[in-house]
């Protein structure tokens, strides 16, 4: 992906903008984010949180990760969309959902994490490298 990207909710309350590359692309197979998305996985990039700007009224829900870290998954409060998540184990970034991503077609998954938890009828690229 290029620097420089920006995106938003489905209603265009909540919006982001960063300045630096993203850091890494995953698709994440947790039970978390399976309920976060509706889907058997959620498709994210991580950047740098001092890089990035962020607007708008954001509903935040904290949950204890597979891993033991608290992570907040952030909703528009207007529409309900959702758009961001925080991990207290990694601090420095900030998550946000592909599909959320002005130009979605930039996205670029680079590996698939927690695939313990993958269900049999979520298609992934099997030539993903899994950590």
């Amino acid at each position: 992906m290029k620097s420089n990207q920006t995106g938003g909710c489905a209603c265009g309350s909540v919006r982001y903008e960063t300045q630096l590359e993203p850091e890494f692309s995953v698709i994440c197979q947790c039970r978390q984010c399976q309920r976060t998305t509706g889907a058997g996985h959620a498709a994210s990039f991580a950047v740098i949180a001092d890089a990035t700007t962020v607007t708008g009224d954001i509903q935040y829900y904290d949950q204890t990760s597979d891993d033991g870290n608290t992570t907040s998954s952030g909703f528009c409060k207007n529409c309900g969309n959702p758009v961001i998540k925080k991990s207290s184990g990694y601090p420095q970034y900030l998550f946000f959902h592909a599909a959320t991503l002005d130009d979605p077609g930039l996205y670029k998954p680079q590996m698939v994490v927690y695939s313990e938890f993958k269900q049999p009828w979520d298609y992934v690229d099997p030539e993903l490298k899994s950590s």
